[in-house]
């Protein structure tokens, strides 16, 4: 647990793991902190590095939030680097997951495979803007403990909504809660998500294998531009969670991290095979002959 500055900002991380480890760096989605990632640490830390951070302007790392979602990239970018992990694997969902897009984009040399979930290339639509800045502009003068349960039916799926189970129970009035403390700067500093460029036409620059994770219970429009997305990439993949919504981090984290502990193994196996067939191999025979 540290801090450090960035670009003139403070950043709080989290290093977990045996540091010889392949490294696996964890991006929150809007409005959450590292402690979202509890579960992967808990699964992941023993075989892997595992990193968490939170965005700036949440959790504790410092006010104000990210101007635009490439200067988020860029600082993660240099928090990487300044670790010495790269190349590592990044995880993100929603925010996280737009973090981890740009950071494919603008330094794929930093990353060897990237697991995305609730992430899209294209832009906002003119409706989905109008509509989801008018709901921050609203949180922000009335406060976000009217609207946290609004907010909240908007990430999770029906499943982890209605469902009984004490765990989840638990983890789901955690963050509603959460949500309801909200400050009209934390509130105000997810406008960047819905004032994002396009970057279809910049596809081609992520050179890193890309899992796409989506929760089967989103809306079947959500899924299929996912699906297209993955489609879209030089070595992409899609692949759904059964009984999730947006939130997948949050909804199944078990299940999320099965899939990412998977994809990262066989990144891993694929990394160190080209490895051996590019290593020369000495011919003893041929000193001999000499």
């Amino acid at each position: 647990m540290a801090t450090t500055r960035i670009n003139g900002n403070e950043y709080y991380f989290e290093d977990h793991g045996p540091r010889n480890a392949p490294a696996i760096f964890l991006s929150p989605l809007v409005f959450t902190d590292t402690s979202v990632f509890e579960p992967f640490v808990e699964a992941l830390s023993k075989d892997f590095r595992v990193i968490t951070y939170d965005h700036r302007g949440f959790g504790k790392s410092a006010s104000p939030g990210s101007p635009n979602l490439d200067k988020a990239a860029d600082d993660v970018a240099r928090l990487i680097e300044d670790m010495q992990i790269a190349p590592c694997h990044f995880v993100g969902n929603c925010m996280g997951a737009y973090v981890g897009l740009q950071l494919a984009i603008r330094h794929s040399d930093l990353l060897r495979s990237c697991v995305l979930m609730g992430v899209s290339p294209e832009d906002s639509t003119k409706e989905e803007k109008e509509q989801a800045l008018g709901f921050l502009d609203v949180a922000k003068k009335e406060g976000m403990k009217a609207h946290a349960k609004e907010f909240a039916d908007m990430w999770f799926g029906p499943t982890f909504k209605d469902t009984k189970d004490p765990v989840s129970v638990m983890r789901r009035e955690k963050w509603i809660r959460h949500l309801s403390k909200l400050s009209p700067e934390q509130i105000e500093a997810a406008r960047i998500l819905f004032e994002r460029p396009d970057v279809r036409e910049d596809l081609s620059k992520v050179q890193c294998p890309v899992l796409v994770l989506a929760g089967a219970e989103e809306r079947p429009e959500a899924l299929e531009s996912y699906r297209k997305f993955a489609d879209t990439l030089p070595n992409g993949e899609f692949k759904t969670i059964p009984n999730a919504g947006y939130a997948l981090v949050i909804e199944q984290p078990d299940s999320v991290c099965e899939h990412v502990r998977d994809f990262v193994e066989r990144v891993e196996h694929r990394v160190r095979t080209q490895e051996r067939r590019q290593t020369p191999r000495y011919d003893v025979g041929r000193e001999a002959r000499m």
